[in-house]
């Protein structure tokens, strides 16, 4: 997630400069195929090599066969196909496609699906993330909601989560790592709510858990809340341990 996390201090930036798009390294060199046109408000992108822009609003489709680097204000990226590495750091972000290698987002609304090759990061306001992830998944956001395909490990903190996902590796979910006495009484602060299939079980902080009909959760499910987990008749749970949280930092509960 650390990707993702460094990206979300230049967006400040990206803002300044919503009135210009600057290119950045881009080799223009005789052996680089490139071409660009433009089709329904969107850049269409053809080239071999990377893609850098620091601009403002970006709304891009096509092929990019090297990384892609983007700080802007708005991005909006539709059936993109990228050969290597995704990094974003902007306003409010949709995504469709693939993308080969590792992406790292930072922004505020962000909507991800699509294909991941390597892990994928984002640090978001609001996030809704769907497709496939081919090894980890590091999410953090106020409001989360995960229906993807991790084939890796799943890390996700949130203050209000929904993880209707597939997870082929272990998990840790936190919501409210710290407990303000200001949103106590407030039923969506620190509410995690599972749909999915946990494969190898996992670790969860939050104030309520709720296991809903359609999850199921194999290996050892270790669960801090303020309350008991609230299971749902249809889940099926292996293991599940659970211990009080009275009111600890979930920084000071989990290794």
């Amino acid at each position: 997630m650390r990707k993702a996390w460094l990206a979300a201090g230049v967006i400040t930036a990206a803002m300044a400069t919503s009135g210009c798009v600057i290119v950045v390294g881009d080799d223009d060199g005789s052996k680089m195929f490139h071409s660009t046109r433009d089709a329904d408000g969107f850049t269409v992108l053809d080239r071999n090599g990377d893609y850098s822009r620091i601009g403002g609003d970006m709304d891009l489709r096509g092929h990019v066969g090297g990384d892609v680097s983007l700080i802007s204000g708005d991005v909006d990226m539709d059936d993109m196909d990228i050969g290597g590495e995704l990094s974003i750091a902007a306003g409010d972000v949709d995504f469709t496609g693939r993308v080969q290698g590792e992406a790292s987002i930072a922004g505020g609304d962000v909507y991800w699906s699509g294909y991941a090759g390597r892990d994928l990061s984002i640090a978001a306001g609001s996030l809704l993330v769907e497709g496939v992830v081919e090894r980890d998944g590091s999410f953090a956001a106020a409001d989360m909601r995960i229906n993807a395909e991790i084939r890796g490990e799943l890390r996700a903190q949130a203050d209000d989560m929904f993880v209707g996902a597939d997870v082929s590796g272990p998990t840790r979910l936190v919501a409210a790592d710290d407990i303000r006495r200001s949103r106590r009484n407030d039923p969506e602060h620190g509410r995690i709510e599972l749909a999915g299939h946990l494969s190898q079980g996992g670790e969860v902080c939050t104030r309520t858990l709720i296991i809903g009909p359609d999850a199921r959760i194999d290996g050892t499910l270790h669960v801090w809340a303020e309350s008991d987990p609230v299971i749902a008749s249809g889940a099926r749970v292996n293991d599940l341990r659970f211990e009080a949280r009275d009111g600890r930092d979930c920084d000071d509960i989990l290794d």
